[in-house]
């Protein structure tokens, strides 16, 4: 069974570097900023969104765990932020990479999808790089559609 419940405050740095390197190289490849750059913007926005190494009223960063009768293990994390139009949007969704290819991900999402109608929300909003294709695949199977596109152009 997969679980959600909150990230260990005592681990935040560990998520923070995962999740800054992460986003960095997105900008890098996605965006064609320069890597410096990107990552003071990934840390930027780490901070923002977590002042105090936590999770906030608005910001949530939540373990997601494998549960079985002999045993718990963590296999990866997501962050998800509340919307002021009744939804959520995953700003980071992460299955550890022993882990991947076993449905975790998608389990994971179905277990978000029922935590979040559990608080009243109606929709989750997410931004896959167009290159990820094992999590856009991840992300039709958990019922996501395409709802636009993001387009930019290197002046």
């Amino acid at each position: 069974m997969i679980v959600l419940q909150d990230f260990p405050a005592s681990r935040f740095e560990e998520f923070q570097l995962a999740s800054v390197y992460e986003y960095a190289q997105d900008l890098v490849t996605n965006r064609g900023m320069e890597e410096q750059a990107a990552v003071a913007q990934a840390q930027e926005g780490i901070h923002k969104a977590f002042p105090e190494g936590k999770s906030t009223d608005k910001n949530k960063l939540l373990s997601i765990l494998k549960q079985t009768e002999e045993s718990e293990t963590e296999i990866g994390y997501v962050w998800y932020a509340l919307q002021e139009d009744n939804s959520a949007f995953i700003f980071d969704f992460l299955i550890y990479s022993e882990h991947r290819g076993k449905g975790y991900a998608s389990k994971a999402l179905e277990a978000l999808h029922e935590t979040l109608r559990g608080q009243g929300l109606t929709r989750i909003g997410l931004r896959v790089a167009p290159d990820n294709q094992a999590a856009i695949k991840a992300y039709y199977r958990a019922g996501f559609n395409v709802t636009g596109w993001n387009m930019s152009s290197n002046l």
